[in-house]
């Protein structure tokens, strides 16, 4: 307090002293609290001259503000090097407003002290400068300490080095006594890692490892062991293992495990062991033996694997085998049983690629062109049945189904007719083959050729009795007009002739239309009228439908598009189906015939086509039994021959066209015939 007075009454003293002369005007505002600062402050104008010097700056330096104000501060020391140092800073406050660095002052009394400067701008105004304040702090205690710390250090350092040397000459008398340790710890360290590495292999590997000492006391529990079991380590160390076994156990088994182990062998089985939880599970173990390091047997080792998922994947894998070899043995019958049906089928199979090769064939096949079966496959199609070969290149290029009918030249001389079907298939990788199938159809054309004529015999015999019915009576006339001319003599004698011979020209017109119906024909092709055809069948068993009571309507379109094909044959359909419909009302109805013009879809285009209907008013035809009435032999009539219907439907499909049956409830039979017009033929 008393220091602080005399400071404040000499701060006061040098006030009024100064206030007159060397204080700027812009200080007089703040020279008590520039005199209030404990450190060293200098004020200078902006070249660096002197207006300020405080208390402090008086006693650090030892200059009185007398003797310093008005001096430049470069004059404070007659070292370059202080100058350069207050040219750089006074340029840096110019340039940025501010300085801050270390530099040496020279007292008064020639000594030089380390200080600190902060040099800052101080402005009048907002925009014009008028002074640079230097705050300074005397660094010299600073120093001091620093200088007296690395005097310290320096000695520090050299007691160091006195003490790294003598603890090199210490080691190097350590060195040669631990050289057998230094080995012997490289040694243990080596071990240890191992022992380490162990460790956790072991409890890395997903089994339990167990180990056990001589009297199967367990001493070692992997982290697997307690995963599998439940029980820790702490809970197992020292219990028997055999506890681990789920009762009953097999002390054979035990039994056999402990002599492999102890003869030096390691042993491999299966175990029923228990978890914590009560819960069993099989499992694989492995045990071998354990020796110390004179070779003496110490303990055991035991691997475990829980063969649950195993042994469940095993039956799995089991059942699956037994069903895949049952379906082997399945697969093999089915393969065996295709292969004799194949093989043993009337029609010829082939498998061509898409080169026109022929991969298999069946014996049918080999049979039919007289060749060995195992020269067929790699054979070409073309060199094999050139006749068939464009069929086959037909289906190949445009992977649709062909079909056709060729004659074929057997190896004996014989002709056969064989009907082609080329069947197009294509594999996972869209290669395209063909499977080829040839039906030989010799037989059942000829056997087609008897049936029509059988049918045409049996349709003459039934058309001989209406015949004989028609004659029948012109002859019964004839025979009356002859007696009537004998009775009356000869006067009457020229009008019964008259008579008689109208009779017989009936009689000739009756046999003349039979016989054009039934004349031989050479089975030539030409345009037929359908209506004309119609008339003639008509006008021919006219007698027939009016002695049976039967009305005909007809209804047939004019003009209508002529038909190609056989007259003969065509004739037969008709009678067939006229002869059907009159035998259907023996009591008497109506049986309408029409024709017209369609449009039908043959072979998946649309065909312009000419049908005929021939309708009865009988009975009907039941449901069960329209779809056998074209199978051969199958007739509803006491005394049929059940071929008219399977005949017609031949002639008319050999035609190109259809005959198919209408029959509706009510009772009643309608039969249309479906015939290309003659344009397509």
């Amino acid at each position: 307090m008393v220091y602080h007075n005399s400071v404040m009454t000499h701060v006061r003293q040098r006030i009024s002293a100064s206030e007159p002369r060397h204080t700027p005007e812009p200080l007089h505002a703040h020279i008590h609290l520039l005199e209030a600062i404990g450190q060293p402050l200098v004020i200078t104008d902006l070249s660096g001259v002197i207006v300020y010097w405080n208390a402090a700056a008086e006693a650090a330096f030892g200059w009185r503000w007398e003797e310093v104000c008005g001096r430049s501060v470069m004059d404070m020391s007659d070292s370059e090097r202080w100058r350069r140092k207050v040219t750089r800073a006074l340029d840096s406050v110019a340039r940025e407003g501010w300085w801050y660095g270390e530099t040496v002052v020279q007292r008064r009394d020639d000594t030089k002290a380390p200080v600190l400067v902060q040099a800052r701008r101080w402005f009048r105004s907002e925009s014009e400068a008028t002074f640079i304040v230097l705050l300074v702090t005397d660094l010299s205690s600073q120093k001091r300490i620093e200088e007296r710390l690395r005097r310290r250090v320096a000695v520090q350092r050299q007691q160091t080095i006195d003490l790294q040397q003598r603890l090199r000459r210490q080691l190097t008398d350590v060195r040669l006594a631990n050289h057998m340790l230094s080995k012997e710890i490289a040694e243990r360290i080596s071990v240890e890692q191992k022992l380490r590495f162990q460790a956790m292999l072991l409890d890395a590997v997903s089994q339990a490892v167990i180990a056990t000492n001589l009297t199967s006391a367990i001493t070692y529990w992997s982290r697997s062991a307690e995963r599998i079991f439940g029980w820790s380590e702490a809970d197992m160390i020292g219990r028997h293992v055999f506890d681990l076994v789920a009762e009953p156990k097999d002390n054979a088994q035990i039994a056999e495990m402990r002599a492999t182990v102890a003869a030096g062998h390691p042993w491999e089985g299966e175990f029923t062991l228990t978890r914590r939880d009560g819960t069993m599970f099989p499992a694989f173990v492995t045990v071998a033996a354990i020796y110390d390091e004179q070779q003496r047997r110490s303990g055991s080792i035991g691997v475990i694997s829980d063969i649950t998922d195993r042994k469940r994947d095993r039956e799995a894998l089991a059942n699956a085998n037994a069903r895949l070899q049952a379906m082997n043995a399945d697969l093999q019958l089915s393969r065996d049983l295709l292969y004799t049906i194949v093989d043993n089928l009337d029609d010829a199979l082939a498998l061509i690629d898409n080169n026109g090769i022929i991969q298999t064939t069946n014996r049918q096949f080999a049979r039919l062109f007289a060749r060995p079966p195992d020269t067929l496959p790699g054979a070409s199609c073309d060199t094999i049945c050139p006749e068939i070969a464009p069929i086959v290149a037909r289906t190949l290029a445009s992977g649709l189904k062909a079909s056709g009918r060729v004659q074929l030249r057997r190896a004996s001389g014989a002709m056969a007719i064989l009907d082609i079907h080329s069947i197009p298939l294509s594999d996972a990788n869209e290669a395209r083959r063909v499977v080829l199938r040839l039906v030989d159809v010799t037989e059942h054309l000829q056997l087609e050729a008897i049936m029509r004529q059988n049918e045409r015999l049996a349709a003459s015999s039934r058309l001989a009795a209406i015949v004989a019915h028609e004659i029948n009576t012109p002859l019964q006339s004839i025979q009356n007009y002859l007696y009537l001319l004998r009775a009356h003599g000869a006067a009457q004698s020229g009008e019964f002739l008259d008579l008689v011979s109208d009779e017989i020209c009936r009689v000739s017109g009756l046999l003349r239309r039979l016989l054009d119906l039934h004349r031989p024909g050479d089975g030539a092709i030409e345009l037929i009228d359908c209506n004309a055809l119609i008339e003639r069948v008509l006008l021919l068993l006219g007698g027939t439908l009016a002695g049976s009571g039967i009305r005909v309507e007809r209804s047939l379109t004019t003009p209508l598009p002529p038909v190609s094909g056989g007259r003969d044959a065509l004739t037969q359909v008709l009678l067939n189906l006229l002869i059907n419909a009159i035998d259907a009302m023996p009591c008497g109805g109506t049986l309408r015939i029409a024709t017209r013009h369609s449009l039908e879809t043959i072979d998946q285009s649309p065909v312009a086509c000419v049908q005929i209907m021939v309708e009865d008013t009988g009975p009907g035809i039941m449901p069960d039994l329209q779809e056998r009435i074209f199978d051969p032999f199958f007739t509803t009539k006491p005394h049929g021959s059940g071929l008219g219907l399977t005949v017609s439907r031949q002639i008319v499909e050999q035609h190109g066209g259809m005959l198919r049956l209408q029959s509706g409830s009510g009772g009643g039979a309608t039969f249309i015939v479906t015939l290309p017009a003659a344009d397509r033929w």
